[in-house]
């Protein structure tokens, strides 16, 4: 028995004849699909059609009652190879709808498809008014399938990622009118003149543009990109339309720090800090446990509680006179537009918000904070303090990551001998410095510990914020040895800064070509490599087309 043939393409088959009747009739409808793209819908006669099949004029009568009966069935059979091959399989999919949109825009731009001779005659029954009805009548219902399995796709995808405020018809209208864009391209084109590549290259751009955290950006076909080794490219960090695409892929989905629970002690207490990516609203509820909120109106994406933290009894919208309760309802006599929740999360009375909301169970994204075991009964020291810097917040966490690597510590200096004599201790200081990816610095001490949060606030502008934490019982001994630890962490020193902004502003001057090479330290290795594994565009040495 001779082995079967192995199938070069994971895609149905083409609807094909079975027998030598079947055969005969496919190879009419094939040469009728020939006809149509040459002379059109008007001009096609069964002359024409059995001089390209290359059979007599007789036997059309044999399989078809006229012209127009052949015609349709050309078109009858576009139709269903257009639903075995593209609906059903995508159909399949809908539980992972980028995968299923991925493969949508690879079929409806494949040649098995979307051939010149193909895509020709669709737009030749649909263009010439004598044949409108029957296009109609043939294909109405699978065009109205196609629309709404893209609907349902978009908004599959909007609410995994989690951005409820984009409209799902006007995006599958917009990916819809790209393929059909392209069609109208490929159908006064020879196959040796279209490129495939690019065209999906340029749906997918697209999706990226609407979902940068969902679909992963690649260079364009043919584009002459190679990457720049085991470090971040000059132009990251300087890129304006990058900017989005990080807090998509690198913000949405951290955990922040925000606070301590002892801040918010009682019904109504809340902290609304201000992340640069994310404006979160952590409120006490009235049976006294923590909630999270997007701090914003719902009507327009204006802040609704002023100030860093205080005392509210009731949510209220001053420009549009909404009111909503404590739990994020809306009050009033319309319902629905409540608040939009965000993830929570406390370890050891410290307060974390994550901005994407996960429905499903999945890792734990706290597990790089668990680890550090920050120890339990601290309180706060004293309230955060914040630097604006006129630089990239990867230049500002690679600098902390750079000064940490490189710190010393003296044996004899007065610092340290205060702060060992402060603390009754005769034992090393015993600094232990954590990062935890992708902005936060964490100091663990004897006397308590520090969080250094870098945040992105524009693309080249970041913000550092400082939180202090204490074991210490007196306040005035836990300042003075918060004091001493600071003069033993150079990554806090104005120097930091300055050559931040320096290196900020030196690839604004000099350009893309002003290298950087890379670091020896581990740990400014490692944040390079995450960033990579992340936003893997940023290795490149130009900027992609979608970016």
């Amino acid at each position: 028995m001779r082995p079967r043939k192995k199938k070069s393409r994971s895609r149905p088959p083409i609807p094909r004849a079975r027998n030598t009747h079947s055969r005969q009739r496919q190879k009419l409808i094939d040469a009728c699909i020939s006809a149509l793209h040459i002379y059109g819908p008007s001009r096609t006669t069964v002359e024409k059609v059995v001089a390209i099949a290359n059979m007599s004029p007789g036997i059309v009568r044999f399989y078809f009652a006229s012209k127009a009966s052949m015609l349709v069935a050309s078109l009858q059979f576009l139709a269903a190879e257009f639903e075995e091959q593209l609906l059903v399989p995508v159909g399949r999919l809908k539980g992972s709808p980028v995968a299923a949109l991925q493969m949508m825009v690879d079929l409806y731009l494949d040649s098995e498809i979307a051939s010149p001779r193909k895509v020709s005659v669709w737009y030749a029954f649909w263009g010439e008014a004598s044949s409108r009805q029957e296009y109609y009548d043939i294909c109405g219902k699978i065009d109205e399938r196609f629309a709404a399995l893209v609907h349902d796709l978009i908004e599959r995808l909007i609410v995994d990622s989690a951005q409820p405020h984009l409209d799902p018809s006007g995006i599958a209208l917009g990916l819809m009118g790209a393929l059909e864009m392209l069609w109208q391209d490929f159908a006064f084109r020879t196959e040796g003149d279209i490129d495939r590549p690019a065209a999906k290259h340029r749906c997918m751009a697209y999706l990226q543009s609407v979902f940068p955290g969902q679909f992963a950006a690649s260079p364009p076909p043919g584009a002459s990109h190679t990457k720049v080794g085991p470090r971040v490219a000059d132009w990251a960090y300087e890129n304006n339309r990058l900017f989005a695409s990080e807090r998509q892929l690198l913000f949405h989905d951290s955990w922040q720090f925000v606070g301590h629970s002892a801040q918010v002690p009682n019904c109504g207490d809340f902290l609304a800090p201000d992340l640069g990516f994310e404006r979160p609203l952590i409120l006490r509820g009235d049976a006294g446990q923590l909630r999270a909120f997007r701090n914003s109106c719902t009507e327009a994406p204006h802040v609704l509680a002023p100030g860093l933290n205080g005392h509210l009894s009731v949510i209220k919208c001053a420009v549009h006179g909404l009111e909503f309760n404590l739990d994020g309802t809306r009050r009033g006599a319309r319902e629905g537009n409540d608040l939009t929740a965000l993830d929570l999360c406390l370890i050891e009375d410290l307060i974390f918000v994550r901005s994407r909301r996960h429905a499903a169970p999945g890792p734990r994204g706290d597990d790089a904070w668990l680890e550090l075991a920050l120890p339990e009964g601290s309180r706060p020291l004293k309230h955060p303090a914040e630097v604006c810097v006129s630089a990239d917040w990867k230049l500002v966490v690679e600098q902390c990551l750079e000064s940490s690597a490189a710190r010393r510590e003296s044996d004899a200096g007065w610092s340290r001998r205060s702060y060992d004599r402060l603390l009754g201790r005769t034992a090393e200081y015993n600094l232990a410095l954590r990062f935890v990816a992708p902005n936060h610095l964490v100091e663990l001490r004897p006397d308590g510990f520090s969080i250094l949060q870098v945040l992105p606030v524009a693309p080249g502008r970041c913000l550092i914020r400082r939180h202090h934490y204490t074991h210490c019982p007196d306040s005035r001994a836990a300042l003075a040895a918060q004091y001493l630890a600071s003069r033993l962490a150079p990554q806090r020193a104005r120097s930091m800064i300055v050559v931040a902004e320096s290196t900020q502003k030196g690839l604004a001057i000099f350009g893309h070509g002003a290298a950087r090479a890379a670091s020896s330290a581990t740990e400014v290795s490692a944040f390079r490599q995450y960033l990579l594994a992340q936003v893997p565009a940023l290795g490149l040495d130009q900027p992609p087309a979608d970016l």
